[in-house]
């Protein structure tokens, strides 16, 4: 089995999912989480060998695998499924082929291009139910975990519905025999698959917020960092970073590889100036200018207290707007925070609890404010 000395396991969550994933109480389920804070890869590296130690057939297919065409994507990784089940060794050798090609994907910048949609003929959704069908007779009564990332993607077009409406009766038909999750970083789209009347997936799962990785990671990124290199860092100026970022393993896997090659070509190394690297890039990747520009004071200060965990209408919210230079009224914050949530900055959970929609952002809004008040 491919094993990546960084990755961080997460065996009670494992352990969690394990349960689900064999028990027809919970065949259907689906993940939603912030891009870039380690879903895939934990479904791949962690989920799907314990899936596999259990028993069970897990089969990832990715929706971006091709942009135009899904349909085809999850034909050809269920054909290479079918084939794989015939080998001996097949399992096994299946998910290090998944995780291989997620490796390689993962070290190609990943540019967002056009893409031209093309509808699934009926010859293409027949295909893909007799493929369901031989996975399920050659898997020996093992539960089929189908693991289908990036699902939002098929409603991003007219011409996908066809294959959602074929996808959706086909699981229906066979039921609690295959368990199916779901995974998204797109709240509006994961909501529209899952939430809106009129579309195909309509309440046939419960939408579930994925855990984010603890403080543990960073303890092990330092320990990694310094039984393979021999390089010591700064755990707690680390953990600092790790906050500021919003928790995002991308960014501080990206950290170590600066913080090795800086260190490895004597080019001056220290944390300090790698993680102003780093910063650097995730202003820029993620557009913190052009928010910042787009927010007014109100906007900053509702931000703020809302991901803080504050109240946003009470007298010492109204102060602290008031205070920085906002507008401290109800209808202005409450527009304001219907702005923030309608830009996709931030997302108010039904138990009140806000998350922040963009990598580094809260740090951007403080310093903004540090700066332009002084």
């Amino acid at each position: 089995m491919i094993t990546d000395p960084w990755f961080y396991r997460r065996p009670e969550l494992v352990r969690k999912y394990v349960t689900f994933c064999g028990d027809t109480l919970f065949s259907r389920m689906v993940f939603l989480g912030q891009r870039r804070i380690g879903k895939t890869s934990f479904f791949m590296n962690d989920l799907s060998p314990s899936l596999i130690e259990a028993g069970m057939l897990p089969i990832y297919v990715s929706m971006w695998g091709n942009k135009g065409a899904p349909h085809a994507e999850f034909a050809e990784q269920l054909a290479f499924a079918l084939d794989e089940l015939s080998k001996e060794g097949a399992v096994k050798k299946l998910l290090n082929t998944q995780i291989r090609k997620l490796a390689i994907g993962n070290h190609i910048a990943k540019v967002e291009l056009e893409f031209t949609p093309s509808v699934a003929t009926d010859i293409d959704l027949n295909n893909i139910k007799s493929l369901l069908k031989q996975i399920i007779a050659k898997s020996n009564g093992s539960k089929v975990v189908l693991i289908l990332d990036e699902f939002q993607h098929l409603v991003t077009s007219k011409s996908f519905e066809n294959f959602q409406y074929a996808l959706r009766t086909m699981l229906d038909t066979i039921g609690t025999q295959i368990t199916v999750i779901y995974t998204g970083s797109s709240r509006t789209g994961i909501r529209a698959a899952f939430e809106d009347p009129k579309l195909p997936f309509y309440q046939s799962a419960t939408i579930q917020e994925f855990p984010r990785l603890d403080d543990g990671f960073v303890s092990h990124c330092v320990q990694r960092l310094d039984n393979a290199y021999d390089i010591k860092i700064d755990k707690l100026e680390l953990t600092d970073f790790w906050n500021e970022i919003d928790h995002s393993p991308h960014w501080i896997i990206n950290l170590m590889r600066e913080v090795v090659e800086k260190k490895m070509t004597n080019k001056g190394f220290s944390l300090g100036t790698s993680i102003e690297f780093i910063r650097e890039a995730i202003k820029e990747e993620e557009k913190h200018s052009e928010i910042l520009q787009s927010l007014s004071k109100t906007d900053m200060a509702v931000f703020l207290l809302r991901c803080s965990g504050k109240g946003i209408y009470n007298e010492s919210a109204f102060e602290y707007i008031k205070s920085i230079g906002g507008k401290a009224t109800r209808s202005s914050v409450q527009v304001a925070d219907k702005k923030l949530q309608t830009k996709g900055l931030m997302t108010v959970l039904p138990n009140k609890k806000v998350i922040t929609e963009v990598y580094g952002l809260v740090s951007a809004v403080k310093n903004n404010l540090t700066t332009s008040n002084q």
